[in-house]
């Protein structure tokens, strides 16, 4: 790898000194995993931004490398690849860029700390999002929070796109220049018009509403001839039906019940048989591994595959047959399970339910399929309790739904109602990923290659810190062991349910949680307390499950003897995976973000009730349950008194009254501003 050396001169620029090769820092880690994990933090969007407290302390003589990213404040820090951040001063990051792969070395000269080289590790050019400046021709980025200053792009730009919102590949930021320079990318429209910014989500994060010509090609190609083959049960006569949200418009499960004459009862968890459809290779296989996810915005869905497959081919609709890949369960009287098997199959899915229809009939105990649909929840609610005793955290994440007028208005938000259809659906689910990564797990050949998805314990550190704030709102949760954490935590969601704290307990537990992620490793799941567990039941929307099918059915004819990916290609899809998924939730939580500005647009001036969910040294974040959108109440805006920041307490402290304000705590607010193009609520606190 070569490597571009630039050196802080005494007037503080950075000059190329010369260009080498040269051997990693540590030579028990390969250089090109190093780099590896430093290009995954590439352009990726994360929730937590670093407060002063957060900087590593740097030792004399410490060599790091990490990638620049911007703060929320417009600031440039390095980002190393274990998330810690270490501050540079302007005058060494002034000419360099978000994205950029730096190693920098460290020295103390007298008292002071001297950083003796900055060396350029990749350039990374990034995509900034910000708003045009054009006069005769010649155009200006404007980015404030961007940690760059205006953005020279380069070619003529038309004179009517000044004052649009606009996407710029920064390329280069030349020595003898005030500007970065960049090319244009894409215009979306006026700032605040809803599919201007819609569309500037998508692009920010990096995904794209469009398939290329040669992916919709090779998906109208494909046969939508339905027919039997060896490998195959025809199951087309087995009690069949779906359960899924009102609106969907892909049905990637569904379930069959049959009573079996030995008394059992058997179920079969049926998953679109996606892989029959998207060859290993080909183009639609390419495009759907890239986007690794479909991405779900509040008035769109982005898919992983195009429509034809996604909404047709690939989706269990009523009435029609459908190729499948199925995890069929045997339970006996008692409904336990006495045995489990994978097969390829076809089925016929005779009904269509919504969560709301289904539960309808639950509840009413009437209409089409219910004694089967009651069995099935029956067996379901069985096996819910034996999970949540076993150690799984019975979190449930709230969802919001907004009601938009014919301009793509909000005019409001309501959080999803949770059914026990929805918990039905979410047990058989889990059971069909659970047998499958145990089918390979015990496979006879060990070690066999697959893709796993893992949850590690929450951070020790997090940890500490949830229990400080637990114990302030009169919950001590206990840390000490396994066992006892998860006992802790499912107990404390118990004590607070149906009380005013409740929602903001299962948010700080969910906060203090570590990110599930894939891998190729055979790991544990800690939140589901599964000692082995994979996606296996959405390959329409999760490129993982695609690859878990492909490597399942190849396993199954040839048991277990040979993979058709080795375990680095794997890992490094895993890796990606994670990565767009993490990107997609980012983007899906922008969504909401610029639609609740946008609704609290109508609402400045007024004031609200509020619960404070974040605290930092620059202010405090707080929710207006009301709509569920939070606001930051800033610092330097509180007329009444100065407030100081307590890191180790959370907590601020006004000088003059000493009043103080913490997690937890209830607030009087006002709605100051919402900018829906930020996607912030500023907030006044009344006193």
């Amino acid at each position: 790898m070569v490597y571009a050396i630039l050196s802080d001169n005494k007037k503080g620029s950075l000059n190329v000194n010369r260009i080498y090769s040269r051997l990693p820092i540590d030579a028990d880690i390969p250089k090109e995993q190093i780099h590896q994990a430093l290009l995954s933090l590439v352009h990726k969007k994360k929730a937590r931004q670093p407060s002063k407290g957060q900087f590593q302390a740097i030792q004399v003589g410490q060599i790091l490398q990490g990638v620049l990213t911007t703060t929320k404040r417009g600031e440039l820090v390095l980002e190393k690849a274990d998330r810690e951040w270490v501050y540079l001063p302007p005058r060494i990051t002034e000419k360099l860029l978000p994205g950029d792969v730096l190693e920098v070395s460290f020295s103390l000269k007298g008292k002071r700390q001297s950083f003796d080289d900055v060396s350029l590790i990749s350039r990374n050019p990034p995509q900034i999002m910000g708003t045009l400046d054009v006069f005769e021709g010649k155009a200006y980025l404007l980015s404030p929070g961007s940690g760059l200053p205006d953005i020279d792009i380069e070619g003529e730009v038309d004179n009517a796109l000044d004052g649009q919102k606009a996407l710029v590949k920064v390329t280069d930021f030349p020595r003898n220049s005030r500007f970065p320079v960049g090319t244009l990318i894409e215009v979306f429209g006026q700032p605040g018009a809803h599919d201007t910014e819609i569309h500037a989500i998508v692009a920010e994060f990096g995904f794209n509403t469009r398939f290329p010509q040669e992916v919709i090609n090779e998906s109208n190609a494909v046969s939508h001839e339905i027919t039997m083959a060896d490998y195959r049960e025809d199951f087309r006569s087995v009690c069949t039906f779906t359960i899924d949200p009102e609106d969907a418009k892909d049905f990637d499960d569904a379930l069959s019940i049959q009573h079996l004459p030995n008394g059992n009862i058997q179920i079969g968890v049926h998953i679109a048989d996606v892989s029959h459809y998207v060859k290993s290779g080909t183009e639609l296989d390419k495009e759907a591994a890239n986007r690794a996810t479909s991405v779900y915005l509040v008035d769109r869905t982005i898919p992983m595959l195009p429509e034809v497959l996604s909404n047709d081919l690939c989706s269990l609709r009523p009435n029609e047959d459908r190729y499948a890949f199925s995890v069929i369960i045997d339970f006996n009287k008692n409904f336990d399970i006495v045995d489990t098997r994978l097969t390829k199959t076809i089925i016929h899915s005779d009904f269509r339910f919504s969560y709301e229809s289904a539960q309808n009939s639950l509840d009413e105990k009437s209409g089409p399929f219910y004694t089967d649909l009651a069995l099935l929840n029956t067996i379901a609610k069985k096996h819910e309790t034996l999970r949540y005793n076993q150690g799984a955290l019975k979190f449930e994440s709230k969802e919001l739904r907004f009601i938009l007028d014919a301009d793509m208005l909000p005019t409001q938000v309501i959080e999803k109602k949770r059914f026990d259809t929805h918990k039905l659906i979410e047990t058989y689910m889990l059971l069909a990923n659970k047998i499958v990564a145990k089918t390979v797990y015990d496979a006879k050949t060990p070690n066999v290659p697959f893709i796993y998805r893992t949850h590690d314990e929450p951070p020790p550190d997090k940890l500490i810190e949830f229990g400080k704030f637990c114990r302030q709102l009169g919950y001590p949760i206990q840390i000490e062991n396994e066992k006892v954490m998860r006992e802790s935590f499912n107990s404390l969601l118990e004590r607070s349910e149906g009380k005013p704290e409740q929602e903001l307990l299962q948010q700080m537990s969910i906060r203090t949680m570590a990110k599930a992620v894939y891998t190729g490793q055979k790991t544990s799941h800690f939140g589901l307390a599964f000692p082995f567990y994979s996606h296996f039941t959405s390959p329409i929307r999760r490129y993982p499950d695609l690859m878990a099918h492909r490597l399942l059915f190849e396993y199954l004819q040839t048991n277990f003897s040979k993979s058709a990916l080795n375990p680095e290609l794997i890992e490094a899809l895993a890796k990606h995976s994670s990565n767009r998924e993490q990107m997609a939730s980012d983007a899906e939580r922008a969504s909401i973000k610029y639609k609740l500005a946008e609704l609290m647009q109508h609402h400045e001036g007024e004031t609200f009730d509020a619960r404070v969910t974040g605290i930092t040294e620059w202010g405090i974040y707080a929710t207006i349950s009301q709509y569920h959108a939070e606001g930051l109440v800033r610092l330097r805006d509180i007329a009444f008194d100065r407030f100081t920041f307590i890191e180790d307490k959370r907590m601020v402290v006004g000088k003059r009254t000493k009043k103080t304000y913490q997690l937890g705590d209830y607030l009087k607010v006002q709605v100051k501003r919402a900018l829906p193009e930020e996607r912030t609520i500023d907030l006044i606190l009344i006193e």
